[in-house]
């Protein structure tokens, strides 16, 4: 069975583990929550609610217990991209790539990045994709 989808904070301690490999509680709290008013208790308490939900491992051989992502980076990513695009976007990886595209300027590095990955896609076929009709618009 799969956990289920992190919420934002979730998230952001995710991020702090798939960045920084396993951690305690104190360096997570640290990364994240060192300039804000959440206390070591407040970001224990959600590291252990994660550990319920099945979001990370808890390995406890050493004094400090150490926390890791339960899975990876790129499968939990692409679960949460395909829920927002099935939900919001009715499907479509067109329109959520537009959207986001719309929503905040794009660097030149990620823009290269973006038509790189793109040209790659058109010289080796996008898994799944339909042949592109006259408009080119997926064939249907």
């Amino acid at each position: 069975m799969k956990p289920p989808m992190p919420t934002p904070a979730e998230l952001a301690i995710l991020r702090v583990l798939w960045r920084d490999g396993p951690a305690t509680v104190r360096a997570v709290h640290g990364a994240i929550y060192a300039e804000t008013a959440v206390g070591y208790t407040g970001a224990l308490k959600l590291m252990q609610n994660m550990l319920a939900k099945g979001l990370v491992t808890r390995q406890d051989s050493a004094r400090s217990h150490i926390y890791a992502a339960a899975a990876p980076q790129m499968a939990t990513l692409n679960r949460l991209v395909s829920s927002w695009m099935d939900s919001a976007f009715a499907g479509s990886s067109l329109a959520l790539a537009m959207q986001a595209l719309d929503a905040r300027p794009i660097p030149a590095e990620e823009l290269a990045r973006l038509k790189a990955m793109i040209e790659r896609l058109q010289r080796d076929g996008a898994p799944g994709a339909a042949p592109e009709n006259e408009d080119g618009e997926g064939a249907s």
